[in-house]
């Protein structure tokens, strides 16, 4: 037998479910192989590791342990709580900001900053203050009075 076939026949000869005949042969070869031996007798040591610690009692509160352990590699981080008017406080602040930019913005948008009626308002007002007070002579700013002729 070849080290290949003993390999592939390795389960059912440890199981000692293999034919008579194959058997043998794998005895003959576990004998005359110092490779195939070696892999046996590491095999044979972990088994009787498998035994030594099926036969070990684990302290009562091992499953316990590692259950806490998982539950903690799992759990999602504690978010920082904030009051609840901050959290309706913070909307009602941006509206209002919001607001304030649309009124400044339209504002500052007019090219004079007074309505058209306020200005017609004015304009008679001032034409009446020269009509009564005779400012009408003295307007012109380009006449100059000499009085030294």
């Amino acid at each position: 037998m070849e080290c290949s076939q003993f390999k592939a026949n390795l389960i059912d000869f440890r199981q000692g479910t293999l034919e008579e005949e194959l058997h043998r042969s794998a005895n003959l070869h576990l004998s005359s192989c110092p490779s195939c031996s070696r892999l046996m007798k590491g095999l044979d040591e972990v088994d009787e590791l498998i035994e030594r610690e099926k036969a070990l009692d684990p302290g009562p509160f091992v499953a316990t342990r590692i259950l806490q352990r998982i539950d903690r590699e799992f759990e999602t981080p504690v978010a920082i709580k904030t009051p609840g008017w901050i959290r309706v406080l913070q909307p009602v602040a941006v509206a209002l900001a919001l607001i304030c930019g649309i009124l400044i913005g339209s504002n500052a948008s007019k090219s004079d900053g007074v309505p058209a009626d306020n200005l017609a308002k004015t304009t008679d007002n001032i034409e009446f203050l020269r009509s009564n007070l005779y400012i009408s002579d003295f307007m012109d700013e380009d006449k100059v009075l000499d009085l030294n002729k």
